[in-house]
């Protein structure tokens, strides 16, 4: 069916734009009326080329999965339900736009899975909890869990920032003092004393201090474009390559790192399979939403290995990725009939241990920020006395 590019205005008198699907103009021109909108503008396009840099914030994405699992349990239908939160003014205008489309494509006829899965911007898991409620007939259930799951992961997510928060001030706070000591102070001080022979670092300075007061515009645009680079970057999963490559530089952090890939793995895995989505299927998934490339790597095999037959257990043991404690758990879990309690009863360990890792970093971080922004104090004030010293002896000569 081909696309068409709308713009419309709504209830409340808000310009919209979007994409739909349609067999005809006149068909999707009828699917957004039926939204109450009123249709300014619609024309047909070859294909739908949206470019999705960003996908849904974990924020709006938790909100949004309690409250429609809250409604659908409640029996609101699934339509009504969403149409409702299209108008919550808790997401942003871009999410409420996503939301409108995902109605328009269920009048279409598209299931919900299928909707979410048009827009190329929710979470595989997401998706494919989705599909797996509305295979079973329990779409109820797997909104929930997913809702559990996504608030667990948020809840991780901002403890281990919160954690992180005095660190990350102290670093910030050790770039100003340094920019405030080499383009503030120094120069002035320099200044006072008229021309004097300056050598190694206090040169350096000032002729960094020189050209950036000469070349500002270039090097703020400059900083401007590769901060931008990286955070698009840091969107991409190319960027667990670089975090596991330095992880390996400090082995705290890679410790850290790696527990909390388990964890991430474990609970996936234990939400997926519950939910009925296929085993081989679900282990991929959680290795790629893991963000470990280690698990990345050996998902495929540890699959294969299932799929010919063998035990989770076996072929985790064989993948040589996990913790011993990890497979012996799941064995116990397979021979049980289990299998999505023990994940979970491991996820929450390891989230635990997440938790006192975090604060035994952050004692190591802190301490050497704070000798780290000391040293270079220091080492500022003992090269400017030198200079000093050394006018003063040019001067009694």
């Amino acid at each position: 069916m081909p696309y068409f590019r709308y713009t419309a205005l709504t209830p409340e008198g808000k310009r919209i734009r979007g994409t739909i699907q349609a067999s005809s103009e006149s068909q999707a021109a009828d699917l957004i009326k039926r939204r109450n909108f009123l249709v300014l503008r619609i024309q047909p396009i070859s294909s739908k080329k949206d470019i999705v840099l960003f996908g849904v914030h974990l924020n709006e994405l938790v909100i949004f999965c309690r409250q429609l699992a809250t409604m659908v349990t409640a029996g609101v239908r699934l339509k009504d339900a969403l149409s409702i939160l299209a108008r919550q003014d808790v997401f942003s205008s871009r999410f409420r736009k996503i939301v409108n489309n995902l109605v328009l494509s269920l009048e279409m006829g598209m299931s919900f899975s299928e909707a979410l899965r048009n827009e190329k911007v929710f979470d595989p898991v997401f998706i494919n909890l989705v599909s797996a409620g509305e295979e079973g007939g329990v779409l109820d259930k797997s909104l929930e869990k997913a809702a559990d799951f996504y608030e667990s992961s948020k809840k991780l997510q901002d403890e281990v920032r919160a954690a992180m928060a005095y660190p990350t001030f102290v670093l910030l706070f050790a770039v100003g003092v340094i920019f405030l000591i080499t383009f503030y102070i120094l120069p002035r001080l320099i200044s006072v004393f008229g021309d004097i022979p300056t050598g190694g670092i206090v040169r350096f300075l000032m002729n960094a201090n020189r050209y950036l007061s000469n070349n500002w515009l270039s090097v703020l645009i400059t900083v401007a474009l590769v901060a931008i680079g990286i955070i698009i970057f840091s969107k991409t999963r190319y960027v667990n390559y670089v975090k596991e490559w330095f992880a390996r530089l400090f082995p705290p952090l890679a410790k850290l790192r790696n527990m909390m890939a388990v964890e991430r793995f474990c609970r996936i895995l234990g939400t997926l399979t519950g939910s009925g989505v296929l085993l081989t299927m679900a282990i991929e998934m959680a290795a790629a939403a893991s963000n470990s490339p280690r698990m990345m790597r050996v998902s495929k095999r540890i699959s294969e290995r299932v799929r010919e037959g063998a035990s989770l257990r076996q072929a985790m043991l064989e993948s040589g990725v996990f913790p011993q404690l990890v497979y012996e758990m799941v064995g116990t879990g397979e021979e049980t009939g289990k299998l999505e309690e023990v994940l979970m009863k491991v996820a929450d360990f390891y989230e635990d241990q997440i938790r006192t890792g975090v604060k035994k970093l952050v004692s190591l971080v802190e301490p050497m920020l704070i000798a780290g922004v000391g040293g270079f104090i220091a080492f500022m004030a003992l090269t400017m006395y030198s200079t000093i010293f050394q006018l003063q002896q040019t001067i009694g000569r």
